[in-house]
């Protein structure tokens, strides 16, 4: 099962719970390796005991929770999650492809509930009333621009039901099921001048005479303080995932930004100033303060402040933090992270509870990153109901959720299993470190981390040989980044700078397979960070014969020519690009704009010796990186060919 590079891009995101209104917490990229073993119908009711607390309920399965409704889900693309229902007292474990399977009314071009790739999928934005809520950008017409839109599915009988779309060119700012409404707050759309027509927020509640969604009023304040913000020029921050009428219902004002400045806007039009807030990003909101964490990018530290409505004063609850972020909210308590790398590539996660009420700062939970996972520890998934705190956990390759209560955070309580990540059924995996510092100021210059595995599945063959050989591979990667070669800079950009001057190379075991009994397959992926927009991935796989424990490559099976193999790839891979430009809503990966070009482009740039090329049961995968065929969005472009194709048989 492959691993996603989940870890190297989660600095940008704000995780944010779950509570009984249903918010779903942001984390990018996707995730989509939830291993749950389900029924044959792919649900599984966790059902609940009373463990004796008035408070607290305890599954069958130990499964520590409150009494609110809320969603379990690692990402809002997540293949698998779960649902608590607060009348029954237990959980259900949902797939979505159980629900596209089973829904009446099905059209997968515009209801996009499961798709092999999750980046075409809807978010899943909550559940309540008895239906899950999903929102999409979909095109409804051949050549025609696409729409934002809503839609809830039943859970009882997976029928779906169309609930707003968007007749503009607007889009979507948030959405939350609230005090037994799904609420949009939407950006209405742009003039010919392509300056925005300000925001609104509609509601939208299940009537079941007419089996359809009905719009409801929303509170006139809400509406007022909205048209407010428009009429000054100010864009609305919303306060985590939470919407608009949540937050006014709490606060009694929006969160606002005009001119780089924070405001906070009431149904009068009054808006208050908030100096020194940075646009008001990461922050959280509540009738009596602000909470931020603002970072400073030159140096990548961060520090956490809370401001006072009453009295003007700003305090800082911590400063110099590393890798923080904002996870969730509720009343006045205010839950954040921080980072620290006892190594680099090994981040020891702190989750923090403020409390603006009392000025309380205090340490609830702290995690471990373990090597053979794509978990961003103690994070990940964070979810807040009334008592507790859940987060996916790892541990020795198992999955699960972790329940946290937090009143009593050091309580330990029975996990919900997630299942096990399969790398971890041929053995561990281990992992090196290094950082490269100046010899000078001791800044550090390039750090590396390069995971590889410890197999013990195969005792009888020469699996020895394979561990020692991947554990040169680590060495390999080790070695070529520990150099001088970045110390010209000065230590006095070093000081001023340090983040800008930082190197990462980072090194993941993605896959371990067994091929037709014979061969062992182990791929790995790799991210290279130097500054800019973005890094540069990479693949790469390495296949060992099982009886002999020497690794092999294409070209020990491949008895055609260079030029034959360029030309059966180029070929293969004009199929490919005449297939996307058939799939007219997607576009086409490639640089190109015609078939022949691609065909020309690609017998250049194939090697049968140097090109990333992965092994399957049934064939290969020959992959474009970024930027060779096509842009960096298209990531790597894989061109599929069997065995008959390439060898003539129908297997290796």
């Amino acid at each position: 099962m492959k691993r996603r590079l989940v870890r190297l891009m989660l600095i940008g995101i704000t995780a944010i719970a779950l509570t009984g209104c249903s918010n779903l917490n942001e984390v990018i990229p996707p995730s989509n390796d939830e291993l749950i073993e389900e029924t044959e119908n792919n649900e599984t009711d966790i059902e609940a005991e009373d463990n004796g607390e008035d408070d607290d309920h305890l599954s069958s399965e130990g499964v520590a929770h409150g009494k609110d409704s809320y969603i379990l889900a690692r990402t809002p693309l997540a293949e698998t999650f779960y649902v608590y229902d607060s009348e029954t007292d237990s959980f259900r474990g949902i797939n979505r492809y159980d629900l596209a399977d089973k829904a009446p009314n099905a059209n997968p071009d515009i209801y996009r509930l499961y798709n092999e790739y999750d980046y075409y999928r809807s978010s899943l934005i909550g559940e309540g009333d008895g239906f899950l809520f999903f929102q999409d950008s979909v095109v409804f017409e051949e050549g025609g621009n696409s729409q934002s839109i809503v839609y809830a599915v039943k859970m009882d009988d997976h029928k779906i039901y169309d609930v707003w779309r968007n007749s503009g060119d607007g889009f979507i700012q948030g959405c939350e099921f609230y005090n037994g409404y799904i609420y949009i707050d939407y950006n209405i759309g742009y003039d010919e001048n392509y300056t925005s027509l300000g925001e609104d927020v509609v509601c939208f509640k299940y009537d079941r005479i007419s089996d359809s969604f009905t719009e409801g009023e929303v509170k006139e304040g809400v509406k007022k303080t909205v048209r407010a913000a428009g009429d000054l020029g100010a864009h609305i921050r919303r306060s985590g995932n939470f919407c608009n009428a949540h937050v006014y219902d709490e606060c009694g004002y929006l969160p606002s930004v005009k001119d780089g400045e924070l405001l906070l806007i009431d149904s009068t039009g009054s808006a208050k100033e908030i100096p020194g807030f940075e646009e008001g990003y990461n922050a959280f909101y509540d009738k009596t303060h602000v909470f931020t964490i603002l970072l400073d990018y030159e140096t990548g530290k961060g520090t956490a402040y809370v401001y006072d409505l009453g009295t003007d004063k700003t305090t800082v609850v911590a400063e110099e933090l590393n890798a923080e972020r904002l996870l969730g909210k509720g009343g006045t308590k205010y839950y954040y992270s921080v980072s620290d790398s006892e190594e680099y590539g090994i981040n020891h996660n702190f989750i923090y509870e403020y409390d603006s009420e009392n000025g309380n700062n205090r340490l609830l939970y702290d995690v471990k990153f373990a090597p053979g996972s794509d978990i961003f520890p103690g994070i990940e998934g964070f979810t807040l109901t009334d008592s507790f705190i859940y987060y996916v956990g790892f541990d020795n390759g198992s999955i699960f959720w972790v329940p946290v209560k937090i009143d009593d955070p050091s309580k330990e309580y029975p996990r919900i299993d997630l299942g096990s990540e399969e790398l971890f059924n041929y053995g561990t995996i281990d992992y090196m470190s290094n950082t490269y510092k100046c010899p000078d100021c001791n800044t550090d210059l390039v750090c590396t981390y390069v995971e590889y595995p410890v197999l013990n599945e195969y005792p009888s063959y020469n699996i020895d040989k394979i561990n020692e050989y991947m554990k040169g591979v680590a060495q390999s990667f080790i070695d070529a980044n520990n150099n001088d070669g970045y110390s010209d800079s000065s230590c006095e950009d070093h000081s001023e700078h340090p983040s800008w001057y930082r190197i990462t190379e980072d090194y993941y075991v993605s896959s371990i397979d067994n091929i037709c009994d014979n061969y062992l397959t182990i791929g790995m992926s790799g991210y290279w960070y130097g500054g800019g927009a973005h890094g540069m991935p990479s693949r790469l796989q390495y296949m060992f014969d099982l009886t002999t424990g020497e690794l092999k490559t294409l070209s020990d099976f491949y008895t055609g020519s260079e030029n034959d193999f360029k030309a059966l790839v180029a070929e293969k891979t004009k199929e490919h690009f005449l297939s996307c430009m058939e799939k007219e809503d997607y576009g086409t990966p490639y640089f190109a704009a015609d078939a022949e070009t691609v065909y020309a482009e690609a017998y250049d740039k194939v090697s049968l010796d140097s090109g990333t090329i992965e092994f399957t049961e049934d064939g290969i995968i020959y992959s474009y990186p970024p930027y060779e065929m096509g842009p960096y969005a298209s990531g790597f472009i894989d061109i599929k060919i069997s065995y008959d194709e390439l060898l003539g048989r129908n297997s290796l």
